[in-house]
């Protein structure tokens, strides 16, 4: 009988952890949403540049705040360590291509095919991490991707190449959401994300060498300020997100980002998905749910695998202490 309290606290413990990551990741995915909308709004005034520089010198601003706050100085060393700053530089990479995107296409087209990101971050899960991708997950990254390529419309008579850049944004945030997991426990998500701010920082003061950056207006200076700590927050939680639960549990929350810019773009900027970036979306979107589900009962079989291998081992009467927990 004093086998199963054992075996069960260290698993309830996982699922915790688990669902707090998955938390984390939804709510990441609504401070993303308002970061893109008013830096968007910031951009019809301000150049690409001076806009990020502005917004990641606030962030950083925030996070700095945060080490002294919450006493991590003693890890400050950890924001140049080689995989933290390898990390900042994708992620680096990612924002600029991303952003410059944005500032010209509608947000509801920029997201959705960015939105590639968690079907890739899970295709390279298996190569870079050693995850285990079942061929349905590998179905649903085929159709979602291929939704993708919709909303970019290949067509050489409606194609614009701008319609690249979130595509290329989507696997520079995949090879830098996997970078995550390989960066030490013992590093505060308050140092990565601080780290990854003054990257951006620096990297946006050399756009003004062509560049006319300007004064901004005080509306907004304070799209900047309130974009700045929108996005300081969201990648707090987004490191915290991909921490603590698998990858192919939080990376398909990232399709709420989706129903954030289809809000964002007809109540503030006044624009509506057409038909070919509907059925784009609907692919997308579908294919993200899908691979989610089945890697969910993947998870949840193999679980039920290993508590009938402990139970076994055990040597214990399976309908008394060797009889996995009740879900």
């Amino acid at each position: 009988m004093s086998v199963q309290p054992v075996i069960a606290a260290p698993r309830s413990a996982m699922a915790h952890s688990s669902l707090k990551g998955v938390a984390a990741m939804a709510l990441a995915m609504a401070m993303f949403v308002t970061n893109d909308t008013l830096l968007k709004l910031a951009m019809r005034e301000i150049p690409l540049g001076e806009a990020l520089g502005l917004r990641s010198f606030g962030a950083g601003v925030f996070l700095f705040a945060l080490v002294a706050v919450s006493g991590d100085w003693v890890a400050i060393r950890y924001a140049f360590q080689r995989r933290v700053m390898l990390r900042s530089s994708l992620d680096t990479v990612t924002t600029f291509v991303y952003v410059a995107a944005l500032a010209v296409m509608p947000i509801a087209s920029t997201t959705t095919i960015y939105m590639a990101t968690p079907l890739i971050t899970t295709a390279l899960a298996m190569p870079m991490l050693g995850e285990k991708v079942g061929w349905r997950s590998w179905c649903a990254i085929t159709v979602g991707f291929m939704g993708a390529v919709i909303v970019t419309r290949p067509d050489p008579a409606t194609f614009s190449a701008i319609a690249l850049l979130p595509l290329i944004a989507a696997f520079s945030g995949s090879v830098r959401d996997v970078a995550t997991r390989g960066i030490g426990a013992q590093i505060p998500g308050t140092i990565v994300g601080l780290s990854g701010t003054i990257v951006l920082s620096l990297t946006s003061a050399v756009f003004a060498l062509w560049e006319t950056w300007q004064v901004p207006s005080a509306l907004v200076l304070l799209y900047l300020v309130a974009s700045g700590a929108a996005f300081a927050i969201g990648s707090l939680l987004l490191v915290f997100a991909f921490r603590n639960a698998p990858i192919a549990s939080v990376s398909p929350l990232r399709y709420l980002l989706v129903f954030g810019a289809l809000v964002s773009g007809y109540f503030v900027f006044g624009d509506l998905p057409d038909a070919w970036t509907t059925i784009g979306m609907v692919l997308v979107v579908g294919a993200g749910i899908y691979a989610l589900q089945s890697e969910h009962a993947k998870s949840r079989a193999a679980r039920r695998q290993d508590q009938l291998a402990v139970a076994g081992g055990a040597g214990c009467q399976p309908a008394v202490a060797c009889a996995p927990p009740r879900d």
